[in-house]
């Protein structure tokens, strides 16, 4: 592979142009073809026995094509990106993004990294912001909610002897059979479940109320009609239940002996103050933690000039899978949480998109802070810190070194650096709410 060209679309933002030759595609596809034919059945073929004319006639010729490319990319590409990037001086803010332009069999193909260069901002100020430190007070709700959290997590499993309702802990063991037969999954022992829960399938945990410990029984259910396992929805299916035990949860006491035994101190009065001081110090930090992004915030206002568009759209959408995850683990789409929110999506992305512009012109100038005041790790810290790690994990340094960025990990300490500076460099006025 060569290097093209060496572009600056636009301020900041370097664009390389790279080439392999049809040979050198080639040469890399019949490479992929050795190593994966194998993996390859075709129709009048046994597994493994069909040459790359035969794969490829069957699955297009440019089966082979794309991993060929990313190793050729992977192969080379470095190196030549590297050695440009020194060449003309620039540093990266950003790992570069890769796009294929074109590829045909007679002429190789065509691929491009664009890179997001440090930008130079005009800092009018980087010492001397002023913020608040608000904290709010304490209430006796907020003691006694959290009394109670404690109180539910010390609670004791009882043994009771009626039937079971919902609310009450029962230990089941269970078998599921679809047409008389146990299916995959649906076998299990001594399983804890809480009554009216809805964790098992709709009817499953209504059809253990009214039972008690001991009994054996059957329940038919059926699963949904959308359940993920697609031989199982909406079929009916029998369950064999053995109830174990039926269990309530008994609350202790809020006395001198819980006080003992949760909060180490002799009185519930010295425990609620304990949980106050508990309360205020987790009020304090998250306030502290405010403040301290208001000043970044003003460093970032007081930062002038042009941020590379790729930057900002990287940082963008960073933003958006995270808020996209954390969706995900609450079970909630992004368009129900608009709707809780009352935002249309226009209105939200336009949110996410001036915070992530937000995030990268502070970061940014943090970044120049940390160069213009000596504060960016050298080689040797960062080698030190790696092995210490490498210490711990039995490594050796080369070994922890191959699996990290390093000229992201010397960016973001140096970041995280110039920010305690700033704010070092800056007033805090704490106040209680």
């Amino acid at each position: 592979m060569k290097l093209v060209s060496v572009e600056t679309p636009e301020k900041s933002v370097c664009k390389m142009t790279f080439s392999a030759t049809a040979e050198e595609l080639e040469t890399a596809s019949n490479a992929v073809y050795e190593r994966t034919r194998a993996s390859y059945t075709i129709k009048g073929f046994a597994k493994g026995e069909a040459d790359r004319a035969q794969i490829e006639a069957d699955r297009g010729e440019h089966t082979f094509w794309y991993d060929a490319i990313n190793d050729l990319m992977d192969r080379d590409v470095p190196a030549l990106y590297d050695a440009a990037m020194q060449e003309h001086g620039f540093h990266a803010v950003d790992e570069p993004s890769y796009d294929l332009v074109s590829v045909k069999k007679d002429e190789g193909f065509v691929a491009t990294a664009t890179t997001a260069l440090q930008p130079e901002l005009k800092l009018a100020q980087t010492t001397g912001f002023q913020s608040e430190c608000v904290t709010p007070a304490v209430t006796d709700k907020e003691i006694d909610a959290m009394l109670e959290r404690r109180r539910a997590a010390a609670a004791e499993l009882v043994p009771h002897k009626g039937p079971a309702v919902k609310g009450n802990i029962v230990h089941i063991d269970y078998e599921g059979l679809l047409d008389g037969k146990a299916f995959a999954g649906g076998t299990a022992q001594n399983q804890t479940l809480q009554l009216g829960s809805g964790r098992m399938i709709p009817g499953f945990e209504d059809g253990i109320l009214g039972h008690k410990g001991g009994e054996e029984f059957e329940i038919n259910v059926t699963f949904p009609a959308h359940y993920h396992a697609k031989d199982l929805a909406g079929k009916p299916v029998v369950f064999k239940i053995k109830l174990l035990d039926v269990c309530v949860r008994q609350l202790p006491a809020l006395n001198s002996d819980f006080a003992k035994k949760i909060g180490k101190v002799d009185t519930m009065e010295a425990f609620r103050e304990q949980v106050r001081k508990q309360l205020y110090d987790g009020k304090h930090a998250s306030a502290l933690n405010r403040a301290k992004d208001q000043i970044l915030t003003q460093l970032a206002a007081a930062a002038e000039g042009e941020l590379p568009s790729v930057l900002v759209e990287s940082t963008y959408q960073h933003e958006m899978e995270n808020i996209q995850q954390q969706l995900q683990m609450q079970r909630m789409s992004l368009d129900r949480y608009l709707s809780q929110i009352h935002q249309t999506r226009e209105t939200f992305t336009a949110n996410v998109h001036a915070a992530a512009e937000k995030n990268t012109r502070a970061r940014m100038a943090l970044l120049q802070v940390a160069q213009n005041e000596n504060l960016v790790p050298t080689d040797e810290e960062i080698n030190k810190n790696l092995q210490e790690r490498a210490d711990r994990t039995k490594k050796t340094l080369e070994e922890v070194k191959a699996g990290m960025n390093i000229p992201m990990i010397q960016r973001n300490e140096a970041i995280r650096r110039a920010a305690d500076w700033v704010i070092e460099h800056s007033t805090i006025e704490e106040k209680d709410a």
